[in-house]
């Protein structure tokens, strides 16, 4: 009988621990904004890290997520950038 009771407890670890496993096996959260590249002033794609300078970029996703219905909107979130008016 002492078997017993420790099979069952062996087995019931395993199952919590299965459990626990699956839980923690969640999708990745993404969190932030990834931009591949940026287009230049000429219409070109370029890698975000070969562009010279500083840039801003404000994906559609940001934009999104703000719920930009204009560029003033837009802008608005751009270091530097004043917008006036409405």
């Amino acid at each position: 009988m002492p078997h017993v009771r420790i099979l069952a407890g062996v087995a019931s670890a395993l199952i919590a621990t299965s459990a626990c496993a699956d839980a923690s096996r969640k999708a990745p959260v993404e969190d932030g904004y990834h931009i591949p590249y940026v287009v230049g002033s000429g219409g070109e794609k370029r890698d975000v890290m070969n562009v010279p300078g500083s840039v801003t970029v404000l994906s559609r996703k940001f934009m999104d997520d703000i719920q930009a219905t204009s560029v003033q909107d837009a802008l608005r979130y751009a270091p530097g950038v004043q917008v006036m008016g409405r």
